[in-house]
C-alpha cells in the first residue's frame, strides 16, 4: 500500500517535534521518552515509507534502557539527518 504524501509529511514532522521535546527530557536525565519514542519509530516507520529511521529507532531504544546519554544524542542526530533526507526526497 502506497502511503500518501501528504500523511508521510504530517509523520516526518511529528517526529521533528518529538525529537526536540528528546533533546529536553534527555538535557533533564529522563530517557522515558526516548523509549517511547524510539519504541514507536521502530515500529511505524516502515508503515509510513521510511524503513530508514526504523532502525535508528530501535538503537534509540536500546541506548535509552541502558541511558546512555551520547550514544542517545548521537542516534538523535542520525534520525535528524534521515528525517531532513527523506523530507528532501518527498519534495525532490
Amino acid at each position: 500500500m502506497q502511503v500518501p504524501v501528504e500523511l508521510k509529511i504530517k509523520y516526518l514532522s511529528r517526529r521533528i517535534q518529538d525529537i526536540e521535546k528528546l533533546k529536553v527530557s534527555l538535557d533533564q536525565g529522563d530517557y522515558t521518552l526516548a523509549v517511547k519514542l524510539g519504541h514507536q519509530v521502530k515500529g511505524n516507520a516502515v508503515t509510513f515509507d521510511v524503513p530508514q529511521i526504523a532502525f535508528i529507532g530501535l538503537e534509540i531504544e536500546k541506548a535509552a534502557k541502558k541511558q546512555d546519554k551520547e550514544r542517545v544524542k548521537i542516534l538523535v542526530e542520525k534520525m535528524e539527518s534521515a528525517i531532513a533526507n527523506a523530507q528532501s526526497s518527498i519534495h525532490a
